[in-house]
């Protein structure tokens, strides 16, 4: 089974996730009991629900979670349940405008370096990459110009409170 799954499934580029009842067990740790069923003995219970999915769904980020619900009576079915989850990105910090930096003489400078970029397409493309160009030289020109601004506020206002009381 699996060797004909790895054939299928190896042109398609793309994620793919299959789940179903595949009539096989991958190995003897997946029977269970040794009696074949019938009214009065215990059934044969094997593993044969599953769910597989391609390495492209793993390295396109798609988290899933499969649950079988308990098989039910006289079978080996069990019901599976494939939860795609929407687990959050790892959280980057969003990219903030500081009305401070427009009245730092370097700032016109930083922005215009980024803005003339050469972009081809379409207007609204073509903004969107400036706007993305002119955030990494943004966020530079923040932790060089701003950055530790509490202890700068605190270094500035006990230069204050000496200034004072030296006069």
């Amino acid at each position: 089974m699996g060797e004909k799954l790895l054939e299928l499934g190896q042109p398609i580029n793309m994620p793919w996730i299959i789940l179903g009842d595949f009539n096989c067990v991958k190995s003897p740790a997946e029977k269970q009991l040794g009696v074949p069923p019938t009214c009065d003995s215990n059934p044969v219970w094997c593993m044969l629900d599953r769910v597989l999915l391609n390495k492209e769904w793993l390295e396109v980020g798609l988290h899933c979670n499969a649950h079988f619900n308990p098989p039910g009576c006289l079978s080996d079915h069990s019901s599976g349940i494939v939860s795609i989850l929407d687990l959050p990105a790892p959280m980057s910090k969003p990219f903030r405008f500081f009305n401070m930096w427009a009245d730092h003489p370097d700032f016109i400078a930083t922005v215009e370096h980024g803005w003339n970029l050469n972009v081809d397409g379409t207007p609204q493309f073509s903004l969107c990459k400036k706007l993305k160009a002119l955030k990494g030289p943004l966020k530079a020109f923040n932790n060089l110009h701003f950055s530790h601004i509490s202890v700068r506020a605190k270094e500035a206002d006990l230069a204050l409170h000496d200034a004072q009381l030296s006069t």
